[in-house]
C-alpha cells in the first residue's frame, strides 16, 4: 500500500500487489489517467539513482555528470534523493525540467520547495511514500531504497568503498546480474556492470 500525490490534490492511496515482479509497475501510480503524468511515463526507461551520504569529490563530480547526461535522454530518475548527493542531483535534474520520480520512506509531505511545486504543476514529478511514517528512519529507508531497485530497469550507485560494507553496498550486490548496474566509486573501481556479470 503506498501514498502517492500529484500536484495539489489529497494524498491518495493505491494497492501495487505486483509491485516486485513486475518493471511497469510504475503504471499503478499514475493519476489521474495515463496521459496526464509525465506524458507516457510507463513506456520511459526508469533508472533508479543510490548515493552514500558521504562520498569523495571524485565521485560526486562523476555522479554530477552522469545526472547531466541523462537530461539528454528519456530516462526517468527515481530516487529517494536523500543524502546530500542525491540532493544535488535531484536539485540539477528540477533545473533541467527533467522528469524524476521521488521515493519517500516517510509520510507526504505538506509542502514542497518552490522548485518541486512547480515540476507538479507541470507534470514533471511524481511523489510517494512507501510508510506513513512521520520521518524517514533505518527500516523505512531500507523499504524505499528496494522498492525503487524493484521498480528500475537500471541502477546507478554512488558510494563511499571506505569502512564497513553498507546497506547500499549489500542492495548492490543484490542488483548485480539481474539488470544493467553502474557502480560510481573511486576512479579505478568506476564503471558499468552489465546485467549477468560480477
Amino acid at each position: 500500500l503506498f501514498l502517492c500525490q500529484h500536484h495539489k490534490s489529497t494524498p491518495f492511496l493505491v494497492f501495487v500487489g505486483s509491485l516486485y515482479k513486475s518493471k511497469k509497475s510504475v503504471d499503478f501510480f499514475i493519476y489521474p489517467s495515463p496521459d496526464t503524468l509525465l506524458g507516457t511515463v510507463s513506456d520511459k526507461p526508469t533508472v533508479a539513482f543510490f548515493a552514500s551520504r558521504v562520498v569523495s569529490p571524485a565521485v560526486e563530480e562523476q555522479a554530477l555528470r552522469w545526472a547531466e547526461a541523462c537530461c539528454a535522454t528519456d530516462r526517468v530518475v527515481i530516487s529517494g534523493f536523500q543524502s546530500p548527493l542525491e540532493k544535488s542531483v535531484f536539485e540539477l535534474l528540477l533545473k533541467a525540467r527533467h522528469p524524476v520520480i521521488w521515493a519517500l520512506g516517510r509520510a507526504l509531505y505538506r509542502r514542497y520547495p518552490h522548485a518541486v511545486e512547480e515540476a507538479l504543476t507541470e507534470q514533471r514529478i511524481l511523489i510517494f511514500a512507501v510508510r506513513n511514517a512521520r520521518r524517514t528512519g533505518w527500516q523505512t529507508a531500507q523499504t524505499r531504497n528496494y522498492t525503487i531497485a524493484s521498480m528500475a530497469e537500471e541502477s546507478v550507485y554512488a558510494v563511499n568503498e571506505q569502512g564497513r560494507m553498507s546497506s547500499l553496498g549489500v542492495l548492490y550486490g543484490l542488483e548485480v546480474g539481474t539488470k544493467p548496474v553502474r557502480l560510481i566509486s573511486l576512479p579505478a573501481s568506476c564503471g558499468s556492470v552489465p546485467a549477468g556479470t560480477n
